[in-house]
């Protein structure tokens, strides 16, 4: 008898596997490069925040010299703090309530917005008379008719601490410390991935760039290669106004601000997660009797099961949720440095919502996770696999 030569039947489905295993080390070989993330948003909404956040979560934290280097930044948000307040009493119409501490007024003023060099005993002795003054409790809580950082309570409240010459901040003291943020900034780190999506680590570079107006012009420099883009909101800047333009209120504008990133061509293959942030000054805000409604008539008209505060939430949600689902008619947009318009892109997209606090490191790191989970879900399905 003759032997005929073996011949490997075709099987369709080894076929695909194989081509899926090379799709994966494929991807595993891309996977080793680092997943690029870029946080927008407007000015004071909390990105630098996050970047801190990273470093303590993913970076061994903060080293004792940038505990120190952090302290006159401190001492300054301390300052600058109370000298708002005590120069927007006046313009108010709130007064001294205490006459003995109209002294320490008249000091704080002499000082000045810029601050001391080195801030003294004496300094601190007027700066803690007037956080016990009830006139100046009156005016701090009317903060929203002026620009006040919102990390004032919390270091006028620990100015005991930060007076003392051993003063060296906590990670919360650092989390709180407010610098505008000039240029771009970028932070590497590394994660763990799941066993369940092929274990290893994945690097990731965060890129943080100013949010003002004046900044936004050097965003789109950072718009290439970006993975993801984490839009990070205020919510509790409902009824203030920007520092730049005192006309302008916060929320609205980063509304504007959402819309010109959802519909940006530069930004089409990244996905977006918006950070709705600032919860807990939201929740408190809400429950001081202050309501979203004469900023957002729409308010009055919104539905939703739960408390003022858990209304309000969903309410900033929906006012971004749709508008993922609006087109935007061209003579609508207006190029300016302030609004980098680049034509609309008209591919379907995806917007994920998160809650966020952005100084609460466990809520960060909760949200990072599913974050993260997302990312790396979305990749993997792009190549077939979920």
């Amino acid at each position: 008898m003759r032997l005929l030569p073996c011949v490997k039947s075709y099987d369709e489905g080894t076929d695909h596997s194989k081509h899926i295993d090379r799709e994966i080390k494929e991807w595993i070989k891309t996977y080793n490069e680092a997943i690029k993330l870029l946080l927008l948003g407007t000015g004071e909404s909390g990105k630098t925040t996050i970047i801190k956040q990273m470093k303590i979560l993913h970076v061994r934290g903060f080293s004792h010299s940038e505990r120190t280097a952090m302290i006159p930044h401190i001492r300054f948000n301390t300052h600058e703090s109370i000298f708002e307040i005590v120069h927007n009493m006046p313009v108010l119409g709130i007064g001294i309530q205490n006459p003995r501490n109209v002294r320490a007024q008249q000091y704080l003023l002499r000082v000045g917005p810029e601050g001391l060099k080195e801030y003294t005993e004496e300094y601190f002795d007027n700066v803690r008379d007037l956080w016990q003054d009830g006139g100046v409790r009156e005016c701090f809580k009317r903060s929203n008719e002026y620009q006040l950082i919102d990390s004032a309570e919390y270091f006028l409240d620990r100015i005991d601490l930060i007076g003392k010459e051993d003063y060296v901040p906590s990670d919360a003291d650092i989390l709180r410390c407010r610098q505008k943020t000039c240029g771009i900034q970028k932070i590497e780190f590394k994660v763990k991935v799941p066993k369940s999506m092929h274990g290893g680590t994945q690097e990731f570079w965060m890129f943080d760039v100013g949010g003002q107006r004046g900044e936004r012009k050097k965003w789109i420099q950072v718009f290439e290669g970006i993975d993801a883009i984490w839009f990070v909101v205020a919510c509790s800047d409902f009824d203030q106004t920007l520092r730049e333009d005192h006309l302008q209120n916060r929320l609205k504008e980063a509304l504007i601000l959402f819309e010109d990133v959802w519909q940006s061509r530069f930004l089409l293959e990244a996905g977006l997660i918006v950070f709705l942030n600032k919860q807990d000054l939201l929740e408190a805000k809400i429950k001081q009797g202050r309501s979203i409604a004469p900023y957002f008539p729409k308010y009055y008209h919104f539905e939703a099961v739960g408390d003022e505060y858990t209304r309000t939430k969903l309410f900033i949600r929906s006012l971004f949720v749709n508008l993922t689902t609006k087109r935007r008619e061209r003579r609508d947009v207006i190029a300016s440095p302030e609004r980098f318009v680049v034509l609309e892109a008209s591919r379907p997209r995806e917007c994920y919502f998160h809650f966020t606090t952005a100084t609460d490191t466990h809520n960060v790191r909760t949200v990072f996770r599913d974050v993260h989970q997302m990312i790396l879900t979305h990749m993997l399905s792009s190549i077939g696999v979920y």
